[in-house]
């Protein structure tokens, strides 16, 4: 029984560990301690359920919401330090990107009923380069490392647009 929801356990956990972040400083120890493990928990639960062969609907759904509900904590958490830190430019390009992805989970929403975001290399990669952004808040290549993240969460978005719309149009 515990096999066979480990995954999804995993994954609770961080939904738990992001309610933490809420209360937790922004970049203190304890905040990177909960944040490396909402990180890892992310990659591992993907990982538990290929392995144990547990890859479900149900899973696929609540790893959607853990995710959502970790990068909006993220925004509302560690984007105030990054207002200090990014020019004008790079906010108008985060808010363009961003309205972007959530006018696709809207029509995702709408089409298919259902909340769920395609695990795609570029939307992996762009969740990697999210992780690390917290690490990067004082360094002189915040600008330059954001930009890269924008570049790839643009493509990443405009991939999935195409995959919407082409299935859409298909059922």
């Amino acid at each position: 029984m515990l096999i066979q929801n480990l995954a999804n356990l995993i994954t609770g956990s961080r939904i738990i560990a992001t309610t933490a972040l809420i209360f937790l400083e922004v970049l203190s120890k304890p905040f990177m301690f909960v944040y490396v493990w909402c990180g890892l928990s992310d990659v591992l639960d993907g990982f538990v359920a290929r392995k144990t062969k547990t890859v479900s609907s149900f899973g696929s759904k609540l790893d959607t919401v853990s995710d959502l509900f970790f990068y909006t904590v993220m925004m509302l958490k560690v984007w105030p330090y990054l207002k200090k830190y990014l020019p004008g430019y790079v906010w108008i390009l985060i808010y363009v990107v961003v309205a972007f992805r959530a006018l696709l989970y809207i029509l995702v929403g709408i089409g298919k009923k259902t909340l769920i975001s395609r695990h795609t290399y570029l939307n992996k990669a762009t969740g990697l380069l999210m992780f690390f952004l917290p690490f990067m808040v004082r360094n002189s290549y915040l600008v330059a490392y954001s930009l890269l993240i924008l570049t790839v969460a643009y493509i990443s978005s405009v991939n999935e647009s195409f995959y919407v719309f082409r299935k859409k149009g298909q059922g």
